[in-house]
């Protein structure tokens, strides 16, 4: 792909997917609802951490039936749930927390070749996994970090029910006719196609990949703790694809969106708002986050990485020197990932000639 059509590719708007308003309000909401409460009960940084919990819920459409939702809905919140059990169990740990992590995310990237489900599920278990860790280790309270998490996702749940609920009964959204599936294959084909992969390097590639940039990433941030890498670990997790490609068009999209992201935020943090303020800004970038992901990753990029940066770093009221890290952190999984990609593709070569 030459040069001018891979950032035309990284720019392009795409209007395929269809976005409704309840999954903009309810992704606002869902986020902004935990630290609202926080902010009147005096505790907003506890607010930021069971807002993460809302990001478990999200990309289930607005137009399925009440119980198609339902089923949906719980099968988005069980990953995120076993990433924080998960992260309980190996949280305070030292190096082994960063093994465990990086055995974890192997075992799940393998797991998830079973199925095209299983992927999006194991996918998400590592982002979880990731993101819980760095709260869980921040407090001594371990199951009180990941219980508000918890109770953020049990909020966003409802209220994605709800608004569902209180909308269609309006009339302003329409439950979709379900459409004939295509016939799916058994889960001993499944197994067994699963099996044939795994006899080949192929099969194993995306593993690898994965495991080695994270297992870089975790040894970074031994070495410098000061500088908090997690954000390594994290922007590897999202860029490295199972498709195999030297450098996708997602990741050219997440390194200039990031970016463009770490100024915005710089404007935001040196403007000092005040805690409705915070609310604001954070409700307001979390309802675009569902439009953005179907249109533009790039955008998408801009807009999570003050949104993550705001949240996650809530308690520690990031600075100049936290964005500075976040953007480094960026660019060095950026070059993980691309690296890691040139080099299984010559493998892969090298072993088919």
């Amino acid at each position: 792909m030459s040069g001018r059509r891979h950032l035309a590719d990284s720019l392009r708007w795409s209007t395929e997917t269809e976005v409704a308003a309840i999954e903009v309000l309810s992704a606002g909401l869902g986020m902004a609802g935990p630290i609202a409460f926080a902010a009147l009960a005096g505790h907003l940084p506890l607010g930021a951490v069971a807002a993460i919990g809302s990001f478990a819920v999200g990309g289930v459409s607005a137009a399925q039936a009440l119980p198609q939702r339902f089923r949906a809905l719980i099968v988005s919140v069980v990953p995120p749930a076993l990433a924080g059990l998960a992260a309980i169990a190996i949280a305070g740990l030292g190096a082994f927390t960063s093994i465990a992590i990086v055995v974890l995310a192997a075992v799940a990237a393998t797991v998830g070749g079973y199925s095209r489900p299983m992927a999006v599920a194991t996918t998400r278990f590592v982002l979880f996994l990731l993101i819980a860790i760095n709260f869980v280790q921040t407090t001594p309270y371990h199951a009180a970090a990941v219980g508000l998490m918890a109770a953020g996702a049990l909020w966003a749940f409802v209220l994605n029910l709800g608004l569902g609920v209180v909308m269609r009964s309006l009339g302003l959204i329409r439950v979709a006719t379900a459409a004939a599936e295509a016939p799916q294959p058994t889960a001993a084909q499944k197994r067994a196609r699963w099996q044939r992969s795994l006899r080949g390097a192929s099969g194993w590639q995306y593993a690898v990949r994965l495991t080695v940039c994270l297992a870089i990433g975790e040894a970074l941030s031994l070495l410098w703790p000061e500088h908090h890498l997690y954000w390594v670990t994290l922007t590897v997790a999202l860029l490295t694809e199972r498709p195999l490609e030297a450098v996708p068009v997602k990741t050219t999209q997440r390194a200039l969106g990031t970016t463009i992201g770490v100024a915005l935020s710089g404007l935001i943090i040196s403007y000092r708002p005040p805690a409705w303020g915070i609310v604001l800004v954070i409700g307001a970038f979390a309802g675009a986050r569902p439009l953005l992901r179907a249109r533009n990753y790039f955008a998408y990029s801009i807009l999570m990485t003050p949104l993550i940066i705001l949240i996650m770093d809530f308690s520690a009221q990031p600075d100049a020197g936290v964005l500075i890290d976040r953007l480094m952190a960026t660019l060095i999984a950026v070059a993980l990932v691309i690296t890691a990609n040139l080099l299984a593709g010559r493998a892969l070569r090298h072993g088919a000639g």
